[in-house]
C-alpha cells in the first residue's frame, strides 16, 4: 500500500501539535542505563528536551515512552517539574518504531500535527517544533512539487567524505555528499498520515530507523527545514563528553550575564 501524497488539513487556521519523546531506550551503547535518566548538568536528559518541548505554542500535549518498569519512576520525575502542558508517560515498545507508534497512540485526539523527538537530544532549541509547523505551512501554500506535504524533518548538510564499502577492509568509491542529509529530531507529521505509516510498516513487518523514512518509503511526502548542528544526539561515551563541555560553557556564558539558574 501506498499512503496519498495529500491530506486534508487547513492552511489559514491556527495549528496544534502532540510531541512523543521517546525515552524507552536503554542505552547499551552508551552503558549508563536507561538513556532518559542520564543527568546533564545536574537533571536527566529527558527533563532538558521536556523543557524543550513544552516551550511551543503548537504544542497542547505530550507523550513520554519509558522502559519496562520505570513508568512511575518517569511519571514521579516529569511530576516534579510541573510542565506547561498535559504529560503522559507510557511503556515504550520493543523497538524504536514501535515506541514513537505506542506513544502517538498515547496523544490525546485534539493535535492535528505529531512531533517526534528523541529523549538523547537535550539541545533542542525552545520553538523547535513551531519553526517547523511554520516552515511546512509555507511550503504547503507555495506553489511547487511538494503540495500539502505529509510532514517535515529538519536536516544538516554532510561534513565528511562518504565512501561506499567494499568487502573489509576495502574502500570502494566515493559517494557524492551533495545529495546526502542527515536528519534530526524532532521529526513533525500530519497525525493521519503518520498514523497510517506505522499501521501499515506493521502489517508488512518492516523496521525503519527514523519516522520520515518510513513515511517516505510508503508514499508520503516528506520536505526538509535547516536543522542546527548544535542538535546532536547522545549515542555514545563520546557524545556525552561533548554534551557536558557544551553544558558546561553555556552555564559559564549565563553566569557571565547574569542570567544562570
Amino acid at each position: 500500500m501506498k499512503l496519498p501524497h495529500h491530506h486534508p488539513y487547513t492552511l489559514g487556521e491556527p495549528w496544534t501539535a502532540g510531541v512523543v519523546i521517546l525515552g524507552a531506550g536503554q542505552g547499551e551503547r552508551l552503558g549508563h542505563g536507561p538513556k532518559a535518566l542520564i543527568e546533564l548538568g545536574g537533571r536527566p536528559l529527558l527533563l532538558h528536551v521536556l523543557e524543550a518541548m513544552s516551550a511551543n505554542r503548537t504544542v497542547t500535549a505530550i507523550a513520554v515512552t519509558a522502559p519496562d518498569g520505570l513508568t512511575e519512576e518517569f511519571e514521579q520525575l516529569i511530576d516534579s517539574r510541573q510542565p506547561q502542558v498535559p504529560v503522559r508517560v507510557v511503556p515504550g515498545g520493543p523497538t524504536r518504531q514501535a515506541s514513537a507508534h505506542a506513544g502517538v497512540t498515547a496523544l490525546p485526539s485534539g493535535p492535528e500535527w505529531v512531533a517526534v523527538t528523541d529523549v538523547a537530544r537535550p539541545f533542542t532549541e525552545p520553538g523547535t517544533v513551531d519553526r517547523l509547523l511554520d516552515s511546512l505551512r509555507a511550503t504547503a501554500q507555495s506553489p511547487g512539487p511538494a503540495p500539502h506535504p505529509c510532514g517535515v524533518v529538519p536536516v544538516l548538510p554532510l561534513a565528511d567524505s562518504v565512501h561506499l564499502a567494499a568487502e573489509e577492509p576495502l574502500l570502494a568509491e566515493p559517494f557524492d555528499r551533495s545529495t546526502l542529509r542527515a536528519a534530526q529530531t524532532p521529526q513533525v507529521f500530519h497525525r493521519d498520515c503518520v498514523r497510517a505509516a506505522y499501521e501499515e510498516a506493521l502489517r508488512e513487518g518492516t523496521t525503519h530507523t527514523d519516522d520520515a523514512g518510513m513515511v517516505s518509503r510508503l508514499g508520503g511526502t516528506v520536505v526538509t527545514a535547516p536543522g542546527t548542528a548544535s542538535n546532536f544526539k547522545i549515542t555514545f561515551e563520546q557524545d556525552l563528553m561533548l554534551a557536558q563541555a557544551v553544558h558546561a560553557h553555556a552555564q559559564t556564558v549565563l553566569s557571565g550575564r547574569g542570567g544562570a539558574k
